[in-house]
């Protein structure tokens, strides 16, 4: 963790809750992690804040906090409509005066899926040195602290793993107001992500942005156990396992040529097992299900079942993210399943779960 007396930059977590990402408290999102992984890997200082954290200041203190800034980076990410308890994320008004209020000649970056949106709906707040990211706000920044200059960027899978590795001993995790004290910490929960895009990419859910990521890009099991020991480090006992559009079709067979990729029980056997094997985690659940996968290939669909009950933490959920079973609403938004293959799957996981 890169601590220094220079000026340094702010990076504000504006949260992240979308499809398959959660980033708002008790959940630490990963894009935010990663933003704060570039800094560490340039030794840039830095200061980690809640958006929830900002609302309690008072204009004064907002003006002293921002007036030695070198750099500004926020990631708003909230594309899911929900109804939050422990944190609210930041709004398109709140970004808009956060803009307005940041000295002029420092470079301001906004990221994240919801900064997205607001721009195709015309947002374009007037600011020199502000950039909108539209890809990778990890990579676009790392690209500027390298030139000097904006343009949109995407990570390679190196960089993948190595922001990923120092996010987890970041600041992000480290000053988090849910982490707590080694006496007694707080509900903070890991979400990493496991892999992004979705196997529906085709023509997936229309309200959805998971098939506008498109084919899946997996991490292996070996890297996100070894970020997750990381976190350990850092003082992270509970984990989610996010990205995941589809927990039964991680390193799935099929992917770019079948409709329903055929389940491979073996890696996500071995993520699992392994996260376990460390004795400082504690809770530990995953993300969404697929109930046309699941019912489209039974056996394996099986074993992976078998191994969730096996792992995860009681109470666990396996979201299918289906929003209805009626033909007429499933036709008209190219849902993830039919009634009879919803029914197959429910009955599978009621057997084994």
């Amino acid at each position: 963790m890169v601590e220094n007396d220079s000026p340094s930059w702010l990076v504000l977590d504006g949260y992240e809750d979308e499809p398959a990402a959660f980033g708002v408290p008790p959940y630490v999102g990963f894009h935010i992690r990663y933003v704060c992984g570039v800094l560490e890997q340039h030794s840039i200082d830095y200061t980690y804040m809640t958006i929830d954290q900002w609302r309690l200041y008072s204009e004064q203190e907002r003006e002293q906090r921002l007036r030695d800034l070198e750099g500004f980076v926020c990631i708003a990410g909230a594309v899911v409509p929900g109804r939050y308890i422990r944190g609210t994320p930041i709004s398109r008004r709140e970004s808009t005066e956060l803009i307005r209020s940041l000295p002029r000649d420092i470079p301001a970056l906004f990221g994240g899926w919801a900064v997205r949106g607001w721009k195709q709906q015309g947002w374009l707040p007037l600011r020199s040195n502000l950039f909108l990211a539209v890809q990778d706000t990890d990579a676009t920044l790392h690209r500027f602290l390298k030139t000097g200059t904006w343009k949109h960027k995407r990570r390679t899978s190196e960089q993948w793993t190595m922001w990923a590795h120092l996010g987890a001993q970041s600041k992000a995790v480290l000053k988090h107001p849910d982490l707590g004290t080694e006496e007694k910490r707080g509900p903070l929960t890991y979400e990493v992500e496991v892999y992004q895009g979705c196997v529906r990419f085709k023509r997936g859910c229309k309200f959805c942005i998971e098939p506008k990521k498109g084919i899946p890009i997996w991490r292996t099991p070996e890297d996100i156990i070894q970020e997750v020991k990381l976190a350990h480090d850092s003082g992270v006992q509970h984990v989610r396992l996010g990205g995941m559009t589809d927990t039964y079709t991680y390193m799935a067979e099929g992917v770019k040529d079948l409709e329903y990729p055929i389940p491979n029980p073996e890696p996500i056997a071995k993520l699992l097992h392994g996260l376990r094997e460390d004795e400082r985690l504690g809770i530990l659940h995953t993300d969404n299900g697929n109930p046309s996968i699941i019912a489209e290939n039974m056996e394996p669909s099986i074993e992976i079942t078998k191994t969730l009950v096996e792992t995860l933490s009681d109470g666990a959920v396996l979201s299918f993210g289906l929003e209805s079973a009626d033909p007429n609403v499933h036709a008209a938004n190219w849902l993830n399943c039919d009634a009879n293959q919803l029914k197959s799957a429910l009955r599978l996981i009621n057997q084994y779960g």
